[in-house]
């Protein structure tokens, strides 16, 4: 196997502890015809068979993820074997420092029973062989991660998708890979490297590493970033040279040819759940791809539950059927809405908060919440959801400072996330809300708001980011072209009940008490985590008084 990993003997440990566990035949899985056969599957393969009362536990019991965490360095301390203990943290999406992350268990067992089987039916889908090459970027890296030696033993602490993604790679074995973290995406020594490979057949990488080299401001912006780093660096080839001898678009616009050509047979292994329809139009011109036909693979991987979805199902070319994803039979899947929790392949089609069963050692562990909130939509064989996964409003923990013209109370709580269930007021995917209403009011960028409520939770004002430079004029016309963006029809009943207000903004009404620009240094150099970066289009801000949304 050729390669080019940034921690190459990791890689080695994982090929030693993963790469004999036996395939899974995941392509059954495609013939199963009815929600009984695929129940009866998903009770064997969970490990749920031989419980008791299953069933009526898991209308009355949930698990919180805070319960599922363990300390590593406690749990190497009373391992016993020479195996490696395995931890795998969550993104810290909520903000915090690195003490805040929460930390999983990933047993041989689990490995073998939950993670194997799924990473292997993404990637084995995908087109993924012992013949053709995978290119992979995975998170930068937490202070603290990686392999150690504690007491003598071996402690592994990851991203959940790095352990993923390595442990398909030792379970596959592929001709070649390239694994490197996210900060190097653009970095001209490893995309050299990308561009020596043969017969890619596989990219796995978030959206915004794709619209990374798909957009050539952004490319052009990186190799203007390079530039000076490749002057002072004693690394010189073929592509840093022409990177510093070019003028910088003309090197942009060569570098963005070759990749394209590179990789215009690989099949793309990502999450479109926050994807506008111009990012994909970028994406489909880089790749080469016409509309209908595009080689992509949505996954949905979570680091309490492990490979839940993707869209696996394939035509007689490649191409994946639908964005919907198909429910692995490896866990009970059930929906929550409201007090009333449903078996995913018996519930009614629609939004429900996803919880997730199965067997961790000899202990049943009974509706993993998982935060997010998923669309059924087929129940027919193994189950359809959506193919956008939401995350359900949750507070904060990153410090905002909102400007004083909005008088927001001390102690006030924020909360984010991409579904908003707020008294009778559904707001779903307001990024998707929002860049529509950017293109009708033909605004640069993405816009953003935050709803203040009372405390009642009774009255919300909802103040959207509107810069000068739109071209809708007016709170009627903003209004009259919200309604028309998906979504909408929510945000218009609640007007009309006069539940919700609009007003307009010019400028961001809030900031980071830590300088963004700060924590992006932060969290490349490790001392934070990836997650307190992510923007979110929609801040619900509520009074301490008030209730919990």
């Amino acid at each position: 196997m050729r390669f080019y990993d940034f921690d190459p003997q990791l890689q080695r440990v994982f090929n030693e502890a993963y790469s004999d566990i036996h395939s899974t035949d995941w392509r059954s899985w495609l013939n199963i015809s009815s929600r009984e056969e695929y129940e009866s599957l998903a009770l064997k393969l969970s490990g749920l068979e031989n419980v008791d009362n299953i069933f009526e536990r898991i209308k009355r019991e949930v698990t919180y993820p805070k319960q599922l965490s363990v300390e590593p360095n406690s749990l190497v301390d009373s391992h016993k074997g020479s195996k490696p203990v395995v931890c795998c943290h969550t993104s810290g999406t909520s903000g915090g420092t690195l003490s805040d992350l929460k930390f999983y268990h990933i047993s041989e067992e689990l490995a073998k029973r939950l993670w194997a089987p799924g990473m292997r039916a993404i990637f084995e889908a995908s087109g993924l062989s012992t013949d053709s090459s995978a290119v992979i970027f995975v998170p930068n890296r937490i202070i603290g991660d990686g392999m150690i030696n504690f007491n003598k033993k071996t402690l592994i602490k990851l991203y959940s998708s790095e352990f993923s993604q390595r442990l398909m790679l030792s379970l596959i074995k592929p001709k070649s890979y390239l694994l490197y973290e996210y900060k190097n995406a653009n970095n001209p020594l490893v995309l050299e490297k990308m561009l020596s490979m043969n017969k890619i057949s596989i990219v796995s990488a978030p959206a915004s590493t794709i619209l990374g080299w798909a957009d050539l401001d952004k490319l052009r912006q990186s190799l203007k970033n390079s530039q000076k780093t490749f002057t002072e660096s004693r690394e010189s080839s073929e592509l840093t040279r022409m990177i510093n001898n070019w003028e910088v678009g003309a090197a942009a616009a060569e570098l963005q040819k070759l990749l394209s050509e590179a990789l215009s047979e690989a099949t793309i292994v990502f999450s479109i759940s926050s994807m506008t329809e111009g990012e994909w139009s970028k994406i489909r011109n880089f790749m080469g791809w016409k509309r209908g036909s595009e080689k992509y693979t949505n996954l949905y991987v979570g680091s309490e539950v492990g490979p839940f979805a993707a869209s696996i199902d394939r035509d007689d070319s490649g191409f994946p059927l639908s964005d919907r994803m198909l429910v692995f039979p490896l866990s009970i899947p059930v929906v929550r809405r409201g007090e009333k929790i449903e078996l995913i392949s018996r519930s009614r089609k629609g939004f429900g908060q996803l919880l997730v069963s199965h067997l961790r050692g000899s202990e049943p562990i009974i509706n993993i919440d998982t935060g997010d909130v998923v669309t059924v939509e087929n129940q027919q064989g193994l189950p359809k959801i959506g193919g956008q996964v939401l995350r359900a409003a949750f507070p904060l923990k990153v410090e905002l400072k909102f400007s004083r013209e909005l008088k927001i109370p001390q102690g006030s709580r924020v909360f984010v996330g991409d579904y908003f269930k707020i008294k009778n007021l559904e707001i779903v995917n307001p990024h998707r809300l929002f860049t529509c209403l950017s293109l009708k009011c033909e605004v640069k960028g993405s816009l953003s708001a935050i709803i203040i409520a009372d405390a009642n939770m009774q009255h919300l004002v909802m103040i959207l980011t509107l810069p000068e430079s739109s071209h809708c004029v007016g709170i009627d016309e903003i209004k009259n072209k919200l309604y028309q963006c998906p979504g909408g029809k929510f945000i218009r009943q609640a007007m009309k009940r006069k539940q919700l207000q609009l007003e307009t903004i010019s400028s961001q009404p809030f900031e980071t008490k830590t300088p963004r620009l700060e924590l992006i240094k932060k969290v490349k150099k490790g001392e934070l985590p990836k997650g307190i970066l992510k923007n979110w289009p929609l801040y619900l801000i509520t009074p301490p008084t008030a209730p919990a949304t």
